[in-house]
């Protein structure tokens, strides 16, 4: 398979650089994109790192981003990502959880998006399932199938506890290779 992965944000202490909270998206986004790229390739994949270092804003890396998708014929376009939202700061002892967004429920990523979210849940993450999104901007515009992953939430203190970006790779790499 030919797939491109990416953290969907600029590095951390940049503008656009995602959610902060007991964690960074940013800098766990990257954690995980590189495991899971180390693992496709150790797999035999072909596998392109497609992250953007130097947008100048989000617009900027959104578009850096999908040009750089868009520069190689793939299989699957793989964009990682941390949700925020919840300000779970005390933990009430369940997970937040991940989601895997896609663009249709017609698009070829479906399949692996849901085995993505299986595999990340049997980590212990709430599965909140395949959710479709014509306005993401990655989803919209990448030429290959492509998903958006939302690993857990940054502000889940629950969430954060089990997190373990190794782990999470992973299941990543699981639900797409089975």
């Amino acid at each position: 398979m030919k797939i491109n992965v990416h953290a969907g944000h600029n590095p951390d202490g940049k503008i656009a650089c995602g959610a902060v909270g007991f964690i960074k998206e940013s800098t766990e986004a990257r954690k995980v994109k590189k495991e899971v790229i180390r693992l496709l390739k150790q797999k035999g994949h072909t596998v392109y790192d497609c992250t953007v270092e130097n947008g100048k804003s989000q617009g900027d890396v959104l578009r850096k981003i999908v040009a750089k998708c868009n520069a190689h014929k793939v299989d699957l376009d793989v964009s990682i990502h941390f949700n925020c939202g919840v300000n779970d700061k005390k933990g009430n002892g369940r997970t937040t959880g991940t989601e895997v967004y896609i663009y249709s429920n017609s698009s070829k990523s479906k399949p692996y998006a849901e085995q993505i979210v299986k595999q990340i849940a049997k980590l212990g993450f709430k599965n909140r399932g395949v959710k479709t999104s014509a306005s993401l901007y990655v989803l919209k515009n990448t030429k290959a199938p492509s998903l958006l992953i939302e690993c857990c939430f940054v502000d889940d203190k629950d969430d954060v506890k089990l997190y373990q970006y190794k782990q999470m790779a992973k299941a990543i790499v699981k639900g797409i290779t089975g």
